[in-house]
């Protein structure tokens, strides 16, 4: 008679060695649907771009611009004396980071952001901890008049509720990937040209290094099974105004250091909460 996996044990034992293998294969059965219900899964988040305020940018009357409208609205009868042809911003990276106080649905216990190291990510002591944080790196070069919202990136992301914006604006490197299609920027992180309107007006090309971080905060919420869309706005129609209101004519080197300021403090962040493909403005 052929041996069979319980002939080394006596008869008696065979019914209670069989009793216990079910028990381990129920087991593993549970085993598994615990898993296909385990953490919550990480969910596609894409980051867009977008200028407004540019001459171009407004006669596209994209809805996705309607911003524009209400900017002019605003400030009628006061608009920049400027006709850009072309507008070029460089950003280094951009993270969203985890609010300190929310649950980790991931299965790790609880997130604090204030742990993060925040320096420079374009190199140099660049901190490679993710944890907390969805990091989109770049560079990436925006084309502000385009008068769409470009899709610079898209990265999972864990459902949470998160409580600020971070980038850099940093300066296009040669060995930058998409450096070769922009030779004209290399070395610099903003590049305007175009033409001053009226009386002593002319053309100007205006361009400059800008090392700077920048924050937006506000909570936003990745939910489960959701994908999202954000948007970066930059608006033009500011980087040419003082804090006054002042116009900055970009011929004259003494506004330098102010047009940068305003470039810093003109970055808007929205989240299409609708799922319309616009940003919510809310």
């Amino acid at each position: 008679m052929p041996r069979n996996c319980f002939s080394r044990f006596p008869r008696s034992f065979c019914p209670l060695a069989a009793v216990f293998l079910a028990v381990i294969v129920a087991a593993a059965g549970c085993g598994s649907d615990n898993n296909a219900s385990g953490p919550a899964r990480y969910v596609p988040v894409t980051l867009k771009a977008m200028g407004v305020g540019g001459n171009e940018v407004a006669a596209s009357g994209a809805g996705a611009l309607r911003g524009m409208s209400e900017l002019a609205a605003a400030v009628e009868g006061d608009t920049l004396p400027v006709t850009f042809t072309r507008a070029y911003l460089v950003v280094r990276d951009v993270r969203f980071k985890i609010s300190g106080e929310v649950a980790d649905t991931t299965g790790g216990g609880e997130t604090d952001s204030t742990d993060f190291d925040d320096t420079d990510s374009t190199g140099v002591d660049e901190d490679d901890d993710d944890m907390g944080q969805v990091r989109f790196r770049g560079p990436f070069v925006i084309d502000l008049l385009a008068g769409t919202a470009d899709s610079l990136d898209t990265q999972m992301a864990p459902p949470a509720l998160y409580s600020r914006v971070q980038g850099h604006l940093r300066a296009l490197r040669a060995g930058d990937w998409n450096a070769s299609s922009y030779n004209f920027l290399l070395g610099s992180t903003v590049y305007l040209e175009g033409t001053v309107d009226g009386e002593g007006g002319g053309p100007f090309v205006w361009q400059s290094r800008i090392d700077n971080e920048f924050q937006i905060w506000g909570h936003f919420e990745v939910l489960e099974d959701t994908p999202v869309t954000t948007f970066l706005t930059f608006d033009i129609s500011k980087w040419l105004r003082s804090r006054e209101g002042g116009f900055l004519d970009p011929r004259i080197e003494d506004n330098d250091k102010w047009i940068r300021w305003a470039i810093r403090h003109n970055i808007k962040f929205d989240v299409d909460d609708d799922h319309d493909g616009e940003p919510d403005d809310d």
